[in-house]
């Protein structure tokens, strides 16, 4: 049996030789891109500094963000047609190669092209792991290990800061780039030692010319959303622009015997349904993540240092909630009721704290609503993965992981653009401090959440194979 198609992971699976060295260097190559989404922000300065400013520089940001989005579903493909353990190697190679020219860097032009190529490895690295769990690991054991991908999602989402400002004070920026190597290369050793067996083409080819409409379509809407309020001609380009691409990527995949995304993915509402709710809570999560340390400072009066660390409770909180869901579906392993629960109980607190933002409440109860969100979104995070793992068959397993990653990208995107507006409307990004109408930063939350709740409400009621007291 290969690494590519296997039809089910048993608990002997979980123990074979190798399989623990396998998933200990997916999880960090799960740690090691997320990180990097995030480190960037504070050796910008020093980076302009010596290279130079320009129209180029928001694209050290967006160009990372639009590969590593485009990629996920072509990694996705590689993983379905040649195996798990090609795809996951082209990857972190990519991923390593990218870091290293990022290094070497000595005019912004080529730092550019090395963010690009380094994002491109990023899309696998956030994609593939999922996909090596579904493999390598039993139904009922998933839950947790989601709940360890959820924890490394957001403890790299609170370091990344960290550790960037850290480097940006006492190294050279570029030892942002030359610390992944090392950790690549444990990635890459971990791969190779782990999986010895390797997949055999399956009579699907890799449909590349699907990739580049993709990427036609998603890079004029993931500047649409980033530069949304603006207005103007050149937003209605992007618009149209958008609209065009996507027609005529969808038009592909119908008219395709080997589409980038074999068409079953796309119309089981299982895969659908959780990829749009998973795109809607991460929106959620990373708006807030960004733009609650300036809500703190400017309505609040915490100074930044202060500000991070009342941001630990909505962080923290997070992380804690994801550990529930392996004990609820154990003893219930029909996932629709827990899922339509926790959606609501999300939505409710993230209406609490649009009531906090409109009203100047105190901050005692904004940091209340801020822990009662961040456990509704900790609770929602690993159950979306384990229903689309549930749902997908083997051989389409890549190609479903690579949706997700997309539409979580995608979600992620939209949530800073619309937090962003908020903020800005609200007057948080004024350098003259806050105005009136705070309401309009935290109302992003609870509309982001209402259409998470509609996509839990019309999931399929399915249980999953394999979990529960009985498995």
């Amino acid at each position: 049996m290969t690494d590519g198609s296997r039809p089910g992971a048993t608990l002997a699976t979980l123990f074979a030789r190798g399989t623990p060295r396998l998933l200990a260097a997916a999880l960090l190559a799960i740690f090691m891109a997320a990180l990097e989404q995030t480190i960037m922000g504070p050796v910008l300065g020093r980076i302009i500094a010596e290279l130079g400013d320009g129209p180029l520089v928001p694209w050290l940001t967006t160009g990372f963000l639009l590969a590593a989005t485009v990629a996920a579903p072509l990694y996705g493909a590689i993983a379905d047609i040649r195996g798990r353990r090609s795809a996951l190697l082209l990857a972190s190679a990519c991923f390593v190669f990218g870091s290293l020219l990022c290094a070497l860097s000595f005019r912004l032009e080529m730092l550019l092209v090395a963010r690009v190529v380094q994002g491109a490895g990023a899309g696998g690295l956030m994609s593939l792991p999922f996909v090596i769990v579904a493999d390598r690991v039993p139904m009922r054991n998933r839950a947790v290990f989601s709940a360890y991908i959820s924890t490394i999602f957001a403890a790299a989402g609170l370091l990344g800061p960290v550790v960037g400002g850290a480097i940006a004070e006492w190294l050279d920026w570029r030892w942002v780039f030359w610390f992944n190597l090392p950790l690549g290369a444990l990635v890459i050793l971990g791969v190779m030692t782990a999986v010895t067996s390797r997949a055999p083409l399956k009579g699907r080819r890799l449909d590349l010319r699907g990739g580049l409409y993709l990427l036609c379509a998603a890079t004029p809407t993931i500047l649409l959303l980033e530069r949304a309020g603006e207005g103007g001609p050149g937003g209605l380009l992007l618009a149209v622009t958008a609209a065009l691409f996507w027609v005529v990527f969808v038009r592909h995949l119908l008219s395709q015997a080997d589409p980038l995304v074999p068409l079953p993915v796309l119309r089981d509402p299982s895969i659908f349904l959780a990829a749009l709710g998973l795109a809607m809570t991460q929106g959620t999560n990373l708006g807030l993540a960004v733009y609650l340390p300036i809500y703190f400072q400017k309505v609040h009066g915490l100074d930044p240092g202060a500000a991070g660390v009342a941001l630990l409770a909505f962080v923290g909180a997070i992380m804690a909630g994801a550990y529930v869901p392996p004990r609820l579906l154990r003893a219930n392993p029909a996932y629709k009721p827990l899922m339509v629960g926790c959606a609501a109980l999300t939505f409710g607190f993230a209406v609490a704290f649009w009531l906090c933002t409109l009203f100047d409440l105190p901050f005692a109860v904004v940091i209340l609503s801020n822990i009662g969100l961040g456990i509704g979104i900790g609770l929602l995070y690993p159950v979306y993965t384990l229903i689309v793992q549930n749902a997908a068959p083997s051989e389409q397993m890549g190609a479903a992981m690579g949706v997700l990653a997309f539409l979580r990208a995608m979600g992620g995107t939209l949530g800073v653009s619309l937090a962003g507006i908020g903020a800005l409307r609200a007057g948080l990004l004024s350098e003259g401090g806050a105005g009136a109408g705070h309401g309009v930063f935290g109302v992003v939350a609870p509309l982001l959440m209402a259409v998470c709740l509609l996509a839990a409400v019309f999931l399929p009621a399915r249980r999953l194979e394999g979990f529960g007291r009985e498995a």
